[in-house]
């Protein structure tokens, strides 16, 4: 079989960008993947995501490029969190992340190494104009990426799109590398938060200012740690 295009996929380590890289490659395109290294918050989180990786890119006989990106992550998108916190409003750091790191940077490094598109495991649907949200709705990451750029969307692809997560992991389970991948409890959380984010404030600023709780009147009716808690 003739090969397609070169697409490069975004590898996490987990299930959805694994079995990503799978179809693409059985619908006969050229694939190569990219992990993003973005923080250190976390002891032991990319030795563990690219040891996955590695894994899977050995089953697949592809490629993998690892993409340091630490020092813009943290001006871009940690820095912009601790400072939105501060500033008493509420940030969305991977609404921030996704417009200028996953399909800001690693848009650039796919089309450096030749690709025709850049595919991720997101479930959402894009026609490479708009958004739209997945077939798969208690999974929908679309919101997530409604600040990507429309010149970005242009370039990517999300085969997730048409699959429910169920029918992924069905998928993931019948290989002998995924289906270990398969069983993995699903991260929910902020990427760079080990526990609670604020653990991460308190490294910044003093969160612990204690005040009174008032009522529409004015009335005091108790007290709190701070508004951050």
């Amino acid at each position: 079989m003739e090969k397609k295009e070169k697409i490069i996929v975004g590898m996490s380590g987990g299930v959805d960008s694994s079995v990503t890289a799978y179809l693409l490659q059985k619908e006969g395109y050229e694939v190569e993947g990219i992990y993003l290294k973005l923080h250190e918050t976390v002891d032991g989180y990319h030795e563990a995501n690219i040891k996955t990786i590695d894994e899977v890119c050995e089953f697949l006989n592809i490629k993998y490029h690892i993409l340091d990106l630490t020092k813009k992550f943290k001006e871009e998108v940690y820095d912009y969190f601790v400072k939105s916190y501060i500033d008493g409003i509420t940030p969305n750091p991977c609404v921030k992340c996704n417009k200028t790191i996953k399909f800001g940077s690693m848009i650039e490094k796919m089309k450096e190494l030749g690709g025709k598109y850049l595919a991720t495991g997101h479930y959402a649907k894009t026609d490479g104009e708009f958004l739209y949200c997945a077939k798969d709705m208690t999974k929908d990451q679309s919101y997530f990426l409604a600040q990507v750029s429309k010149e970005s969307l242009s370039h990517m692809m999300f085969p997730m799109a048409e699959y429910t997560k169920d029918y992924v992991k069905e998928i993931a389970s019948k290989l002998p590398v995924l289906k270990e991948i398969a069983k993995k409890k699903e991260s929910q959380e902020i990427c760079f938060v080990p526990t609670v984010y604020t653990d991460i404030l308190q490294k910044h600023t003093n969160i612990e200012m204690p005040g009174i709780t008032l009522d529409k009147d004015g009335n005091a009716i108790g007290t709190h740690k701070g508004y951050m808690h």
